[in-house]
């Protein structure tokens, strides 16, 4: 998942792997520092076969940490 912060990455992600597996902001305060991922299948159907969820932090990140948080992601997606 790659956006903008508050716009639902991490509970698309939640939704993707039928998990409650990303911790979700209830707030306008990011909720995501880091790239984290898990192996799942599609919505936690046995008959799926195995993929790979990432959540990353958002975009216009409430911290002014963007470049720190692309960073990141570059070296979490290598």
């Amino acid at each position: 998942m790659i956006g903008l912060t508050g716009h639902g990455k991490s509970s698309t992600a939640n939704s993707i792997s039928g998990q409650e597996k990303f911790k979700v902001s209830n707030s306008t305060e990011s909720e995501t520092s880091f790239v984290t991922g898990i192996l799942t299948r599609w919505q936690g159907r046995k008959e799926e076969d195995p993929i790979i969820v990432l959540d990353t932090p958002g975009l216009g990140d409430s911290k002014n940490r963007d470049t720190e948080h692309i960073a990141n992601l570059v070296c979490s997606l290598k």
